[in-house]
């Protein structure tokens, strides 16, 4: 049942990723938006005349925006009540950056960190084994799945009981031959980062490491946890993979191990009812249990993994952390606070669908006192590139942190950035009244709905204007980027479906103007 609902996970996040996508439809020939030569912007930054504002005047008496929008023709109402961020710097810069591999001495850092001592154990073998317990609740779930074809459907779902039979028939000779517990002695880990390709081989490790050669055949891999003793579950997962990202995540609770080992480097989407995250002091179980498992699942509240910690708390335990890896002079708290959060455990003693309330702290590289700003919309490119099929991501750079009483329960390090080189020490910067100008123009054409039957349309709201940065890259190059000032505009758009999502409404190169799509990169 758990890999049937895991499959079903799978569709919510493509879900999940095409609302995010929303708000960055294909963008129309306009010279706004298609004058992208990354030669160009850099003269553009070089530049030096009348165009120029520095930091002290680029917002001029801005400190807040305000506006309302709309067009018939396009379907969209616009409404922007937005603060006014810019950061206390004297100037802006361009950096080229590139991907960051998890190293060895990173990894050995967080291990020490939260491991507490506890002796890890090889989990693409011992977490992949499949014991009788295993078995026996996937042959209950299909038992369960045939009386209600049988109560529902009565005649018409008798021609489906022969395949759920053949199914339950070849479950019952795997329980026949399944061990009735996991084999912790013998498969402790090395706490070595491998080559996928040598753990594919490896003996017991058929199934988990196969799968992930299939995803990261020329990357490396680490998948280590604890052997659960005390209702102690904990389990670290790295990978460092040319095509989808690189990361490392752990996770720990008291009812079994999170699944940690996704090759999708994701971002976590707050108060998204789709990824199963809400505010805590908002009651929406039934809600997230509609979008998520289609109302027939009971989504238990785990209340014996307290958060019963003040936020200050937290933070200072978070921070702390961040000190001891040595990320603290990289990364800095962007956002965060308490929230509800569905569990993904595969494997353990509870493996109900359930949710814990704990803090969530997302950080986010701190450039010369300015951030990068955040959106959760990866670099996408996928199709034909001569006779081989290219499907590549370069995810969102970002650090996050879940804290509870237990202390650091969860920790993500997502797609880390090295910087190569300043490109432009002081950048030319365009004004604020020209940008909001650009987002004026774009935003409803960006965001025109596209069911013209419907009679309801879609609304912008925009609730913050901030100037940071973000990785721009040129539409052929996964291997360098470019980290250029920009200007989000943040806010909410609900679609003429009634979909939600929270984020970047737009986000203009603070240099040059253009509109910068982040699925694209550009």
């Amino acid at each position: 049942m758990k890999k049937r609902l895991w499959y079903t996970r799978m569709g919510i996040g493509m879900i999940i990723a095409s609302m995010m996508l929303s708000g960055c439809q294909k963008n129309p020939d306009s010279s706004i938006v298609v004058n992208k030569d990354m030669d160009n912007l850099i003269e553009e930054a070089q530049k030096d005349g009348e165009s120029s504002v520095d930091m002290a005047n680029i917002a001029g008496a801005y400190e807040t925006y305000q506006t309302a929008l709309s067009d018939e023709s396009l379907g969209v109402t616009v409404n922007v009540d937005a603060k006014v961020d810019i950061p206390e710097v004297n100037q802006m810069s361009i950096f080229r950056v590139q991907q960051q591999k998890i190293s060895q001495e990173f990894l050995n850092k967080v291990i020490e960190e939260l491991s507490g001592g506890q002796t890890l154990y090889d989990a693409g073998v011992t977490l992949d084994t499949r014991t009788r317990k295993d078995v026996e609740e996937e042959i209950s779930g299909l038992k369960a799945e045939m009386e209600n074809m049988k109560a529902n459907y009565g005649d018409e779902a008798e021609k489906y009981m022969p395949d759920y039979q053949q199914d339950i028939d070849a479950l019952q000779s795997e329980y026949e031959n399944a061990p009735s517990e996991i084999v912790w002695e013998g498969n402790e880990s090395d706490g070595l980062l491998h080559s996928v390709a040598e753990m594919a081989e490896k003996e017991g490790g058929e199934g988990f490491y196969q799968w992930e050669y299939s995803l990261n055949p020329n990357g490396e891999v680490y998948y280590g946890a604890n052997n659960g003793e005390n209702d102690d579950y904990m389990s670290f997962f790295v990978q460092n993979n040319e095509e989808r990202g690189n990361c490392l995540r752990f996770r720990r609770g008291k009812h079994g191990y999170d699944f940690t080992a996704i090759a999708v480097v994701g971002s976590t989407a707050l108060d998204t009812i789709f990824s199963g995250i809400w505010p805590a002091d908002e009651d929406r179980a039934e809600e997230v249990v509609s979008a998520m498992y289609g109302g027939d699942v009971e989504l238990v509240e785990f209340t014996d993994e307290p958060t019963t910690i003040s936020e200050e708390e937290a933070r200072e335990a978070s921070d702390t952390f961040m000190k001891n890896v040595g990320l603290d002079s990289t990364y800095q708290y962007y956002e965060g606070g308490l929230y509800s959060e569905v569990r993904d455990i595969r494997k353990g003693e509870d493996t109900r669908e359930g949710y814990r309330k704990v803090y969530i702290f997302r950080y986010m590289r701190y450039v010369d006192g300015a951030f990068v700003t955040f959106d959760a919309t990866s670099k996408h490119e996928e199709g034909w590139n001569g006779d081989d099929y290219v499907k590549k991501d370069w995810p969102v750079e970002c650090v996050e942190i879940r804290v509870n009483d237990s202390g650091i329960v969860g920790f993500d390090y997502n797609a880390p950035l090295e910087v190569t080189e300043t490109v432009v020490d002081k950048s030319n910067l365009k004004s604020f009244d020209e940008i909001k100008d650009t987002f004026e123009k774009m935003v409803m054409i960006t965001n025109a709905k596209t069911d013209s039957e419907l009679d309801s349309g879609v609304t912008v709201q925009v609730n913050r204007a901030v100037l940071g940065y973000a990785r721009i890259s040129e539409a052929d190059s996964y291997d360098t980027g470019l980290l250029v000032p920009v200007w989000d505009f943040e806010g909410k758009v609900t679609d003429e479906y009634g979909s939600e999502y929270m984020g970047s409404v737009m986000t203009i190169n603070a240099i040059d103007g253009s509109i910068i799509d982040r699925s694209l990169g550009y």
